[in-house]
């Protein structure tokens, strides 16, 4: 079976806030604007798509990239000086988790949706 995600709704109470706030940290860039609505695009085949609302749920988003763009994207939190942490129940301790298979931080955006986001640490024997 082949099956593939691509487009996430991500409620939001400032369309254009989470934008830019997810173009700073992560580099995604719009694609298409209308009224209240923004699709963001993530990667080849995923979107999100931000839609302004009053009243939702704060998701929790889990991501898993390479070493190279964790550390892009921990930068980007430090220079925005934002709270994050090694644990989902300590979000202010500014550390990463670190074991011996991955890298690992959470943080929350301005949306109050918890993001989760994990390196698989690289096997080099030598």
């Amino acid at each position: 079976m082949n099956i593939n995600l691509v487009k996430f709704i991500v409620p939001c109470i400032d369309s254009i806030i989470a934008k830019n706030f997810y173009k700073r940290i992560f580099g995604f860039g719009s694609i298409k604007e209308e009224d209240k609505t923004i699709i963001v695009k993530i990667n080849n085949t995923l979107k999100f798509k931000l839609e302004e609302c009053e009243d939702y749920i704060n998701n929790h988003y889990i991501f898993e990239v390479d070493e190279e763009y964790f550390k892009f994207i921990i930068s980007n939190i430090k220079k925005e000086k934002l709270y994050f942490g090694d644990d989902i129940n300590n979000l202010e301790n500014k550390k990463i988790k670190k074991t011996s298979s991955k890298n690992e931080i959470y943080f929350i955006d301005p949306n109050s949706h918890l993001f989760q986001i994990y390196s698989k640490i690289s096997f080099n024997p030598q």
